[in-house]
């Protein structure tokens, strides 16, 4: 048993060397076209690592060649194919610029696109890779409304705004929890703005109502009626927005204490 393991072991090493010692042969080789036909095969096979130092090699030298666009074609799929999203997206962005006319741009505009969804993060992160994709997604929507891929388009579209929403609430959230209040209220003003179907709807309204109160109470004296009375506004929109809401008696003791609020300042003034 022992002895079948080891001739195996020997065999693949041999196998392995001698694949690796053919493959030395190709990059050195001067034939270009052999080369060509190697880095094709590469591909076809899925060996794209070994694909891309021959491709890289032989680019610059077909460029301007019936041959030029198949090698732009392969060099970012096997980018895409390693899981390189960062350089398969410029490669593909490359090949549409460079063949705007092939029958592959869509294609590759479309993968450009895919990239950066597949580099976008969770929502608690950086989500210049999510922009990224909106963008390329909504430019490719442009591009190619009669697509057999806008389906497929739409639905990745929703899926990244839901994550851009997700993290444009706790942003706004956090403002309102770090006692930003003036910044709560114009993030969660925007939130409303962009994503107006949002799931959050009524949190929202809700943060807005105890904002507007917390920047009252915070507020110098001679702003204090002003902001009070738009606490007001801000408790009945939530109110008659959402009669059923879970947040109602809460809404309710913040509307109490800003009537209280409103009469100390009838008091003082009077």
């Amino acid at each position: 048993m022992k002895k079948d393991f080891l001739y195996l072991l020997v065999g693949l090493l041999l196998t392995t060397l001698s694949f690796g010692c053919k493959h030395n042969r190709i990059l050195k080789s001067t034939d270009l076209t052999y080369k060509y036909e190697m880095a094709n095969k590469y591909y076809e096979k899925g060996q794209y690592y070994r694909a891309v130092p021959l491709l890289e090699e032989l680019i610059p030298i077909y460029r301007g060649t019936e041959k030029s666009e198949r090698l732009y074609y392969i060099y970012a799929y096997c980018e895409y194919n390693m899981r390189d999203y960062i350089l398969a997206a410029h490669r593909f962005q490359t090949f549409v610029r460079t063949f705007p006319f092939s029958r592959y741009s869509e294609e590759c505009q479309f993968m450009s696109a895919i990239c950066h969804y597949k580099l976008s993060p969770k929502y608690s992160l950086d989500q210049e890779d999510t922009y990224l994709a909106v963008s390329q997604f909504q430019t490719f929507v442009n591009q190619y409304p009669q697509s057999e891929k806008i389906d497929s388009c739409n639905a990745l579209l929703d899926d990244l705004r839901i994550k851009l929403e997700e993290k444009a609430f706790k942003v706004s959230v956090q403002y309102f929890h770090t006692e930003h209040y003036r910044a709560a209220l114009t993030s969660l003003q925007n939130n409303l703005q962009d994503y107006p179907d949002t799931k959050h709807r009524e949190e929202i309204v809700f943060v807005m109502l105890k904002s507007n109160y917390y920047w009252a109470k915070n507020s110098i004296e001679s702003k204090k009626e002003e902001r009070f009375l738009n606490t007001k506004k801000a408790y009945a929109k939530f109110a008659a927005s959402f009669p059923n809401s879970k947040f109602l008696k809460e809404a309710a003791e913040i509307l109490e204490q800003t009537n209280e609020e409103l009469e100390i300042i009838k008091y003082k003034n009077s």
